[in-house]
Formats: C-alpha cells, structure tokens, sequence
C-alpha cells in the first residue's frame, strides 16, 4: 500500500494562535475525510487536562493546541467538527467525543470509527476491542511505538509539546487513513457498511450516556449491602455448624470462640468436605452441578454464595466509582459486548445490577436529579415477537397480535388445555415449561439441558421439546435453516444485515461434532438477539434526535438489554415517556412486520419497570 506520508517523520503544523486555526480550517474544509484524535492527562475527561485536538488529511496533521486556543473564540471549529459533510475517522471516537465535548462544548459529528469498524468486521471470530496498534500492523505493515503516550499524563497547562509528542500525536491521526481504505473494501464486500453507520451513529448517543451517568443514592446503598452482609454472615455460621460433626475437633480462637472448620470459600477445602466427609462425589463446587444436589449443607453453601455474590458485586467498590467532580456514577458502554451487537457494560457492570426485590432493592436506589424523574422502557417479549417473525410461524404470530400471554398460550397448545385468562395461576409449573422452552430454544439449546431447568427427565425433555414444535413448526423450520445455513456459509445474519463469523472444523476434527453443534447453537440465536440490539441501537440513535429536535431538557441515562432509561425534567417526563415508548417501537418496526411491537413507559423516582 502506498502511504501519503511517512512514518518516520509524519509532517504537521502546529497551531497556537487564532489566524493560525483559521487557516488551518481553510485547509481542512477541502477534504472529504479527515483524521480525529486528541492528547489527554487522564482517561477520565471530567479530571483530564486537553492538551491538543488533532485534524489531519491524509497527508499532512494539523495539531490544535487546546490549552494556548481559546476554542470559544474560534467558532469555526465547532462549525468544522459538528458538521456532517466532512467524514471524521476516529478511533474508540467515543472517547475523543467525551474529552472534546467536555472540554470544549463541541460533539463531534459524522464519525467514521476504526475500531468498531473492526469489531463489526470481525464478530464472533475476533476481538471486543482492538488497538490502533494492532490495525496499523495490519492493514499498513507500521509498527506503532506507544511508549510516549506516557509522557502526556505528566504535563500540565504550562508544559511544552516536545518534537517527539507532536510527531506521535501527528501519526495517530495519520494512519487512520489507510486503515479507513482497507476497512471500507471490506464492508462494501460485505454488505457491512449501514451496519457499521449505525455503530457510528450510536456512538454518539453512547458517548453522551457514559459523560451524563447516574445519580445513586449512596445512604440507601450502604444500608441494602449492611443487611445484605448480616444474612451472609448468619449463612456462613449456619454453614459451620452444619459440619462441625464432621470433623473431629473444634479449635478455639483467640476470643475462645469456636473457629471455623474449613474456609468456606476455598475450593480445595470444599471438595475434600463433600467427597471425604460427605460422600457426594462431585467433580467441582461449581453452581450449575450443586444445583442437582439435594444435601442440607449444600443448600446452605448456596445460598451462602448467592449473598456472597451480592455483596462482592454491589459493595463499597461500586461506590467507589462515583466520580468526585460530577457526583454520579459513569459505567462504560459497550456497544459491541457481544458478537450479535449487544452491549456489554463495565466499570461497574449496571447489567448485573437485579431487577428490584424485597432482599436487594438496588434499583431503588438509582434516583433522579431534583427536579427531574426516571422514564424507563422495555420491549414486551421482545425476542419472542422477534422469533415469532422472523420465523413466520401463523399460530404464533395470531397469539402475539391476540394479545395472549404467549408462554401460557404455547403451554395451553403443548398440554392440549384450554387457555384462559387465568392459565398463569392454574397450571404454573406448565407455563413455566413452555417458557424455558421458549427462552432456551432461542439459545440453541438441547432437551438435555432444557430437562434440567424443567426439572424432567431427559427423555420428557424431548418429548416437551417435540409438543413445542408440533405447537409452532414453522419455529423449529426457521431455526434449523439458520443452524443448517451458518454451518454452510461459515456466518449467520440479522435482518439489518448484522452478520457473525464462524470457524467452521474440518471433518476430520476429533472435535468435530462438539464444534458443529455449537456453530448451530450460536446461528440459532444470533438473528434473534442480534436483532433486538439492531433495534435497541436505532431506538437511542432516534431519541437522541427527537430529545434535541424536541428541545427536550433531559438525558438518556442507560440501556441494559431491551431496556432504555432517561432521566427527564419533571414536568416534561410524561410526555416524553410516550415519545419514548413511540420511538422504540418505530425502531424495532424496522425489522418487524407480521408482529405487533410494545414498549412500555414508566416515570418515576427510582430505576423501576
């Protein structure tokens, strides 16, 4: 590939007065596509110094330095950066439209991202993440040095950009044009490219809801996990108890209390207790086997664990996230978390945070700012009416436009029972069934292991699973054509076009059975899930735009699964609530035709639905 600059000395222009920018811009604005990156002290943009905002054309980088421009008094620039004419190459731009946008008031718009791009690129067989580094290899055969990006956390207001920072800083907007090059044949080839513009849109969104955070009420917080610990606590006691007769002598502690017989979190000392002392034989401690188990001391350990985890997961080291400056909680989004386009979230994880509950009423304590309230909306059985479309299975579909409650209408259909409104109260056990069934189908999943959620047999497990399908045939036709059509092609597609990659085992692989089914597996679920993200992305990207058009005073806050949260001003929360639930349902009716789609609002005080 022949390059428009060189490596080793990359060419640039450093600006630190006004006419100097302008003229700058006067370059810039002649370009189709230009390469975006800034130089920060801190990851953190509410806490980091901005030192410089790169812009370069493909061969020359100009490097605008943030702390000797007064950006405000150089309207151009946001002119520049805010249009959507110019195509603006960034890598993870989530986080220069953070840093810029808190620094200077700007959003960055029309961006072309390098790393997502990748993602897209490569889902299901690649990385969630890749370096600048790493593209720079391959597609332009440059090693990049990052050594010196360390010296920018050093630097302050007053300090000088040495040759050497300029030059890197210089670089990284520079090699973004040959990967942009590269990366472009691809999507085209791939029928990828309005995918990857929806990534590019959302971005923004995501970028927004990561600088805006959440408001928790860390009082409320502290007593829940404070409570949380007693029962852990008693549980452990309890667990203690419950082997001393086990074991052949009870040494006694400093304060003359009975010390513990085992460490109840050490896996060694547990399965010498349950294979030695108890007899159980397991091959490990895991969850998923002690599930099965039906011995008093196992009950106890889980339900030890399940208040462990609890506390572990949603303890002081959530709230010592909150950042200093801003008073709220900013997680990290990320958009491609999975390889069917679902987000992921971390630092912390609001995904894991459970639904409310009389033992752990975390939600309750996410709050609004005063003045404002929470509009939070889900999709109704949002992967059911997707399966029930895609696979254009009638008697499903006439259930969902019915209005039925589908999983005891299906447990009606396989148990041959009359379906009332009722069904759900009358034969629980029943419509739980179909329900797993339902869920677990969606997943790839087999009798074998759809018979231990159940709690059946393996042999009723098939025999459940054969009444779902005779139910709704046309479900199990769609869902083995896309096993059948992944296998072939060696990738699986969501109707957007969305698609997941395989790597497809030769025959003579002594694994090969193992692979193929899990390729299967994979395929099955992948359009379904995949196209409920397709659909959560476009509905931030449409009320984003709405939010502004409407001149909204409010934020989007959070999305978790199928689910979006706001935080609105009070008086304008109800009717925005609507405008929510409308354009979440336009989105997802993007892809949905046969169905109907619902998105149910709620306002309120607390995360709640």
């Amino acid at each position: 590939m022949e390059l428009k600059f060189d490596p080793s000395d990359p060419k640039y222009i450093y600006v630190s007065n006004a006419e100097q920018a302008i003229n700058a811009l006067d370059e810039l604005k002649k370009e189709k596509v230009v390469g975006i990156d800034i130089e920060g002290t801190e990851l953190d943009p509410y806490s980091s110094i901005l030192l410089t905002i790169q812009i370069s054309s493909a061969s020359i980088s100009y490097i605008f330095d943030a702390r000797q421009l007064n950006i405000d008094g150089i309207p151009e620039l946001k002119e520049f950066l805010e249009n959507t004419n110019t195509i603006k190459l960034l890598h993870n731009g989530k986080f220069d439209y953070k840093h810029i946008k808190v620094n200077t008031g700007i959003e960055t718009a029309n961006i072309y991202d390098t790393m997502l791009t990748e993602v897209v690129l490569n889902a299901g067989i690649g990385k969630a993440y890749y370096s600048l580094k790493d593209l720079a290899k391959k597609y332009a055969g440059i090693d990049l040095q990052k050594d010196i990006r360390e010296s920018f956390v050093k630097m302050t207001a007053n300090s000088r950009l040495t040759e050497d920072q300029l030059k890197y800083a210089a670089l990284d907007t520079l090699i973004m044009f040959p990967i942009f090059e590269e990366q472009i044949k691809k999507l085209n080839k791939e029928g990828l490219l309005n995918v990857a513009k929806l990534e590019f849109a959302t971005t923004r969104v995501v970028g927004e809801m990561e600088l805006k955070g959440v408001h928790i009420d860390i009082e409320k917080w502290k007593s829940i996990i404070h409570t949380l610990s007693d029962k852990r606590d008693l549980l452990a006691s309890k667990f203690q108890e419950s082997i001393r007769p086990y074991f052949q002598s009870s040494a006694l502690d400093l304060f003359g209390n009975v010390s513990d017989s085992i460490n109840i979190n050490s896996q060694v000392q547990l399965m010498d207790l349950f294979n030695n002392k108890l007899k159980l034989n397991l091959p490990s401690t895991s969850d998923a086997l002690l599930e099965a188990v039906d011995h008093p001391v196992v009950k106890i350990l889980r339900e030890y664990r399940g208040y462990e985890k609890l506390v572990s997961a949603f303890g002081d080291n959530l709230l010592s996230k909150i950042n200093k400056k801003t008073k709220r909680i900013h997680p990290e989004f990320n958009q491609l978390g999975a390889a069917t386009g679902r987000f992921s979230c971390n630092n912390p994880n609001f995904q894991q945070i459970p639904r409310n509950s009389e033992e752990a009423p975390f939600r309750t304590c996410f709050n609004p700012e005063k003045g404002y309230k929470l509009v939070t909306a889900d999709y109704s059985s949002m992967e059911m009416r997707i399966l029930a479309d895609l696979s254009g299975d009638e008697v499903f579909i006439k259930a969902l436009k019915d209005g039925l409650d589908v999983h005891s209408y299906t447990a009606s259909l396989m148990f041959n029972l009359p379906y009332t409104d009722d069904f759900k109260k009358k034969y629980p056990d029943k419509r739980q069934a179909a329900k797993v069934i339902g869920f677990g189908l969606m997943y790839g999943m087999g009798p074998a292991s759809l018979a231990r959620q159940i709690g059946v047999t393996p042999e009723e497990g098939r025999e459940y699973l054969d009444r779902y399908f005779n139910s709704y045939p046309s479900v199990k036709r769609f869902l083995e054509k896309m096993a059948r059509d992944a296998v072939k092609n060696g990738w699986s597609s969501t109707p957007a076009g969305r698609k997941r990659w395989y790597t497809t085992p030769t025959a003579s692989d002594p694994d090969y059975k193992k692979k193929i089914g899990s390729i299967e597996r994979q395929a099955k679920n992948h359009p379904i899930q995949g196209t409920n993200a397709d659909a959560v992305k476009y509905a931030l990207v449409f009320l984003q735009e709405r939010m502004k058009k409407e001149k909204v005073d409010g934020s989007l806050i959070l999305t978790v699964h199928d689910e979006i949260v706001s935080e609105i001003r009070e008086d304008q929360a109800v009717d925005w609530s609507n405008i929510q639930a409308e354009e979440m349902c336009r989105a997802a009716r993007l892809f949905l035709e046969k169905v109907p789609v619902v998105a149910e609002p709620f306002v309120g005080d607390v995360w709640e639905h």
